[in-house]
């Protein structure tokens, strides 16, 4: 049972997909079934022979609406520009007042909360990866770009086609970028929002994969119901671009991402023709976490209250899920059983749904165990691809959606279900009371959150 005096809300939230940047764009083409997938970049085909030829990539970025200058993409990898941007606007959201602090630096002040009792909570699957990618191949590669140089030197100054191309397919950078350290470290998705805003209080970086995010929201959820900080900013962010393609190449040679032809139709979770998952560009999602009292004394209503977390670990494969699904089964029990809530009342659960073989069925089976089948289940993968670390964040702002709105979106492209549970198949009504955000992660790390309608206190 949750001992907390008062619920824990979520009060505001940010979210940055392939969909949009941008809660409100990103909820609204959601509802009307829209999703994201293309070929991936004609330069990648030039490194490799892949399995997969689509991914979800992101929009373009506007960082400015998050009061970033160009010159913070040379202090920031990309992975960090958008946990700033997601927090920014999920402080907006919950109506959580700052000021600049240091117009040169670009940082910000929170006003009217002590700075110490404010907690960072961030996830990411691989962090700076694309900082580490370039670093390394410019360090790599000198001796390479070195002999090209003095080729072209000895020759009239035009180098061969061959040497041309070769100098292509090599990053040539000017110098080595003094501030890759900071830029590639995991703990900067959380380090730069904490920085960025003057916090003080607890700030952490959760790195369990793909379900980094859900568990970085369950940490939050848990410093705020036991009065260790007061207002909790918690989510997660990915950034999984780099020029060649070769983070992509990682996960199609495992043979998890979606194979196919039609773009349109590549991405299919639960339906019996799915091929794998559909690879995304990345994303970003916060959550601002706090007791509702706190929110409500803002004039702010709560999207959502979090009234349970749990996780569970399969120890068996370090990709593939145990098939037998025991520890998921336990991990939803014992989430409805903190919250004292009977699995008849489930509404919804946004699973983790990525479209692989044994991890859908796995899934599927799980829920049908535990809840049956009268919660609707959906999958956001369906519509924005897979952001790895930040997946579960950005389910977690989709599922309070649903329960504020009472609305949930499609499951994608799913014609043939592998078990005949309750699928939207069109954007649909419905009244949420209870709902579950689930995620599954290579390595074996299982974790839930359990949502719920706002309340009010019974104090």
């Amino acid at each position: 049972m949750n001992a907390s005096p008062e619920p824990v809300v979520i009060s505001g939230a940010g979210l940055i997909s392939a969909l949009g940047q941008g809660v409100a764009e990103a909820w609204e083409r959601m509802l009307r079934g829209e999703a994201v997938a293309a070929s991936i970049p004609d330069a990648w085909l030039a490194y490799g022979d892949y399995r997969s030829r689509f991914w979800a990539p992101l929009p373009e970025i506007d960082f400015a609406r998050y009061a970033m200058a160009r010159s913070d993409t040379l202090r920031f990898d990309r992975v960090s520009m958008m946990a700033i941007g997601a927090c920014h606007e999920a402080l907006q959201d919950a109506g959580v007042a700052f000021e600049p602090r240091d117009r040169r630096a670009g940082g910000f002040r929170i006003n009217g909360i002590d700075r110490s009792r404010i907690g960072v909570y961030i996830g990411t699957g691989i962090g700076g990866i694309n900082t580490t990618l370039g670093t390394h191949l410019f360090h790599a590669m000198k001796n390479v770009r070195d002999d090209i140089e003095r080729v072209v030197a000895d020759s009239d100054g035009t180098p061969s086609d061959s040497l041309a191309d070769i100098a292509r397919r090599i990053v040539l950078e000017r110098r080595f970028n003094p501030l890759a350290v900071t830029m590639l470290m995991s703990n900067a998705v959380s380090a730069a929002p904490a920085v960025r805003f003057g916090i003080t209080g607890p700030c952490r970086t959760t790195t369990l994969a793909c379900a980094s995010g859900t568990v970085a929201i369950g940490d939050a959820f848990r410093a705020v119901e036991e009065g260790r900080v007061d207002l909790a900013i918690a989510g997660a962010a990915e950034y999984l671009f780099d020029d060649y393609g070769s983070i992509f190449r990682t996960y199609d040679i495992t043979g998890a991402l979606a194979g196919g032809d039609d773009a349109a139709r590549v991405n299919r979770p639960f339906d019996a023709a799915r091929s794998g998952f559909l690879f995304s560009e990345g994303g970003a999602a916060v959550v601002i976490l706090e007791r509702a009292s706190t929110a409500r004394a803002r004039g702010v209503e709560p999207l959502a209250e979090i009234a349970g977390f749990s996780e569970s670990f399969d120890g068996h494969d370090l990709i593939a899920m145990d098939p037998g699904g025991e520890s998921i089964r336990h991990m939803m029990a014992d989430v409805l059983l903190q919250a004292g809530i009977g699995a008849d009342a489930v509404d919804y659960v946004n699973a983790h749904g990525t479209g692989t073989e044994m991890n859908d069925r796995i899934e599927l089976e799980a829920i049908d165990a535990v809840l049956g089948n009268r919660p609707l289940v959906n999958s956001t993968k369906s519509l924005i691809g897979h952001a790895i670390g930040a997946s579960g964040a950005i389910e977690a702002v989709v599922t309070a959606l649903s329960i504020r709105d009472g609305r949930v979106h499609p499951c994608g492209n799913l014609d043939d279900p592998i078990l005949p549970l309750n699928f939207p198949r069109t954007p649909t009504n419905a009244e949420i009371n209870i709902a579950l955000s689930q995620s599954f992660a290579f390595g074996g790390h299982n974790a839930c959150l359990l949502l719920r309608k706002p309340r009010r206190s019974e104090s």
